[in-house]
């Protein structure tokens, strides 16, 4: 055996070592604001409830056709082995990423050779993106673990002489990570171009039949089915503000000129060093430049997998809707730009000799301090939050706001009737916190017949006013300020006379009046009793409250919350 050989093991040994300890010491047990993580809970659960693939959430349970449903498996798989912790599951992605890091190892050694590739996989497990998304519940990790595993297996049977088991094993890594990912197509794209350019077609047949017929049954069971569309809302300016309206061609070269300004200029140095100014603009944009390159050396010798799906990747990222732009989509080509970074270091500093090693070694050093520092400042923030969620509720470390929506989820999941549903402004989260109330997002839009129609067409009798980030607000406040006899006043939560936030009752067709609305106030009439379980109770001021139902009362709603905060 060579010296190489046992050298590959410790570094290996090494890079999983220090990415397991960069996880856990900055593992923070606190669930993740977006609706994302609860939304992957929610299907888990409906997989092991028996009910399909399906948004359980929704009050329609409409099949689910966004989210390609592999990470929601394994986290079904998780739940039926026992994990029924918010850390619990977020262990399963924390296990992803340091394998992440180790299979970037063993695919950039074969590149780079074993010291330059740890320097690579150090940086990358030390990265304040790698990091911070190693201890949420989103399939990222999972992602970035299957692409990395499809480039190496896919690498590794060519040099095998076309070994089909591992061509067979990229192939499906490829397919998983599809299936983790939407993204993940340029992947499979990438794989089935290189297989032509290799003129292997016997193995493009195969990899070609095993691509088209599992993804093509996922297209096919999307079509004109399910709530939230990849390809409706990839042409819309903003797919938050729908209102806004949808790109054309030329608005698609402006997206991608903002997209791509925003990613060397921002996201990718934050997914890096997880900071932003002028230094950490330059950084990413050497970087790119750098890594642009490495890539062009390789490319122009014999593209393998990595070299037609870096372009790929961008292309997409950089095509859709800026809003969606993030460090996040920056960590499945991480490895690629630093190995290709390596790549040209290695080119132009080959006439130094010794001093190339020299350079190799500065130029991690520029991003991996900044990048320990955040990572010591993630430690921090995480040991602060696990005492206040052991103290207070696993929502407790983001303040009244979110706190208000909780209390308002779990209050209601004892309250009201048996098959109600709410609108409110996270459904996913209010579905897990409410213990099973189905809810759909109010529309976006301050038009109260838009708000009416869409509470009907589920079958929403509530509404939650909150105060989670101004969106209810700006869009049911104003929707109530402007048609207030059409609403009625369940409870409030929180501070104040009627509380922070308000639980608002919609009425029946029949019983819906314009109503008025006066200088500082909106009035809506109290709820009748059948809007809460027997018994259930209601306050502050609310039905079933210290007062009791009364005919003719009501409830003071303050004018700001149709304002833009």
């Amino acid at each position: 055996m060579t010296v190489r050989g046992p050298l590959r093991g410790i570094l290996l040994a090494a890079s999983l070592v220090l990415a397991t300890g960069f996880v856990w010491a900055a593992f923070n047990p606190a669930p993740h604001t977006g609706g994302d993580n609860a939304g992957y809970l929610a299907l888990a659960h409906a997989l092991i409830e028996g009910e399909g693939y399906v948004d359980a959430f929704d009050p329609l349970r409409a099949p689910h056709t966004k989210y390609p449903p592999l990470f929601a498996l394994l986290l079904a798989a998780a739940a039926t082995l026992g994990a029924s912790t918010w850390s619990a599951f977020k262990a399963l992605v924390a296990v992803a990423t340091v394998f992440g890091v180790g299979v970037t190892f063993l695919w950039a050694e074969r590149r780079l050779g074993p010291w330059r590739a740890f320097g690579v996989s150090v940086l990358v497990a030390a990265s304040a993106g790698v990091v911070y998304y190693s201890h949420w519940i989103l399939s990222d990790p999972v992602f970035v673990l299957l692409t990395i595993v499809a480039l190496w297996a896919l690498e590794r049977g060519e040099a095998r002489s076309w070994d089909p088991r591992w061509i067979a094993a990229g192939c499906l890594a490829a397919l998983g990570a599809y299936f983790t990912r939407s993204a993940g197509l340029p992947l499979l794209v990438a794989v089935l171009v290189w297989l032509a350019l290799r003129r292997r077609f016997r193995l493009l047949a195969f990899a070609a039949v095993a691509f088209a017929v599992p993804a093509g049954l996922w297209l096919v069971r999307g079509l004109g089915t399910g709530v939230g569309d990849y390809g409706a809302e990839f042409w819309l300016v903003d797919p938050y503000e729908p209102g806004l309206g949808t790109v054309g061609l030329g608005g698609l070269a402006g997206r991608a000129l903002g997209n791509g300004v925003a990613y060397a200029t921002r996201h990718l140095p934050a997914a890096i060093v997880g900071t932003q100014g002028l230094w950490t603009l330059a950084l990413g944009v050497a970087l790119l430049a750098t890594a642009a390159w490495g890539w062009w050396r390789r490319a122009r010798e014999k593209p393998a997998v990595a070299e037609l799906f870096l372009p790929l990747y961008l292309g997409l990222i950089l095509l859709w809707p800026e809003v969606w732009g993030g460090d996040r989509f920056v960590l499945p080509v991480l490895p690629l730009l630093l190995v290709y970074a390596a790549v040209a270091l290695e080119g132009w500093t080959r006439r130094l000799g010794g001093g190339a090693r020299v350079v190799a070694a500065a130029a991690l050093l520029v991003a991996l301090i900044p990048a320990l520092g955040s990572w010591v400042g993630a430690v921090s923030d995480a040991r602060a939050c696990a005492s206040v969620v052991e103290e207070q509720g696993p929502f407790a470390c983001y303040g009244p706001r979110v706190t208000e929506f909780v209390e308002a989820a779990a209050w209601m999941g004892g309250a009201l009737p048996e098959g109600s549903a709410v609108m409110t402004r996270k459904p996913r989260i209010f579905y897990l916190m409410s213990a099973g109330v189905p809810s759909r997002t109010f529309p976006f839009v301050p038009d109260p017949a838009a708000h009416l129609a869409e509470a009907d067409a589920v079958g929403a009798r509530y509404v939650l006013l909150d105060r989670w980030d101004g969106q209810a607000g700006r869009f049911v406040g104003a929707a109530v300020q402007a048609r207030p006899g059409a609403f009625c006043f369940v409870r409030g939560f929180g501070p104040g006379q009627v509380g922070s936030s308000q639980l608002l009752g919609i009425l029946p067709p029949e019983l819906r009046t314009d109503g008025t609305s006066g200088p500082g106030g909106v009035s809506v009439a109290m709820c009748p009793a059948d809007y809460l379980r027997p018994g259930a109770g209601g306050g502050p001021d609310g039905v079933g409250g210290r007062a009791g139902p009364v005919a003719g009362d009501a409830a003071r709603i303050p004018l700001f919350y149709s304002s833009v905060p």
